[in-house]
């Protein structure tokens, strides 16, 4: 049985998946066989677990082969104070010398693709408009998962600033082998390492369509689990196949102008404190 070395920490829409999976690709490097475990995300709150969370810490364990020296996982809930509190502190008393990877994305963007998404599984109905005014409550979903400098933060209270990895996800896009080498070596495996996987991208939001009432549940209960032994790429690309076959395409929002200036207002403090404490200034972000 065995932990996990390292853990990406969000943020969710910001490529974590794809992130798994490159890293999935090392020699050196040993990924958790459930891609979001969600096990130190802690009690409810109100907010109901995904239905695959990992709840129990032996089948945790059980996710990791402890025969490669650097293990990871990668769960979004991670970063999504105050809505999953005192994930830090639980992460520092089990894996006290983790380190942490950090995906973060153009806040306005990735919370006009969290609403895509939302959209898409039926969790949310509301137009737009409504989503987004709630911004100011400290729980709005939208929100908490795209004030990174306030979910940094957190984290820095618990672990030295050098095991924490801040990775632009427009980095990741751009200039993959770069990036990737950069992460390599943060986690003290061969930076060289390469493979034509890289060139894959999961999941694009673009590619998204509405699926019917409980359907993520059930693939997350019953589907995932009987499939697991099949190659993350292959996996993806037969569910996009399945989707784009029966279901309908999401229909894209487009921000108005007046919304996007919100939006900008209201993340622009958050992306000054995240670029102070990381040292990254995201000069291609909108704000």
């Amino acid at each position: 049985m065995a932990l996990p070395t390292f853990f990406i920490i969000g943020a969710a829409k910001a490529g974590t998946t794809s992130l798994h999976f490159y890293l999935d690709q090392h020699p050196e490097i040993g990924m958790s066989t459930v891609k979001e475990p969600h096990f130190f995300a802690g009690p409810e709150n109100g907010i109901p677990f995904p239905p695959e969370r990992v709840a129990d810490l032996a089948g945790y364990e059980a996710l990791f082969d402890p025969g490669f020296r650097v293990r990871g996982e990668a769960s979004p809930s991670y970063s999504n104070a105050p809505r999953r509190e005192g994930v830090p502190q639980r992460i520092k008393e089990l894996v006290p010398e983790a380190k942490l990877i950090y995906l973060v994305r153009d806040p306005v963007e990735r919370t006009l693709s969290h609403y895509r998404h939302s959209t898409a599984s039926g969790k949310e109905r509301r137009p737009l408009e409504e989503a987004i005014a709630g911004l100011d409550d400290p729980h709005c979903y939208l929100a908490c998962h795209s004030l990174y400098g306030r979910q940094l933060e957190l984290y820095l209270e618990h672990f030295p600033a050098a095991d924490v990895l801040v990775v632009d996800q427009a980095k990741l896009l751009a200039d993959r082998p770069a990036t990737l080498r950069q992460v390599f070596s943060f986690l003290d495996v061969d930076p060289g390492f390469e493979s034509e996987r890289f060139e894959q991208e999961l999941w694009r939001t673009s590619e998204r369509r509405v699926s019917p009432p409980g359907h993520h549940g059930f693939i997350a209960r019953t589907i995932a689990p009987r499939t697991r032994w099949i190659p993350a790429g292959a996996r993806a690309g037969l569910r996009r196949a399945w989707e784009r076959a029966f279901w309908r395409q999401l229909d894209e929002p487009e921000l108005t102008p007046g919304q996007r200036q919100r939006l900008q207002e209201f993340f622009a403090p958050d992306v000054e404190r995240l670029r102070a404490l990381s040292g990254e200034r995201f000069a291609n972000w909108s704000l």
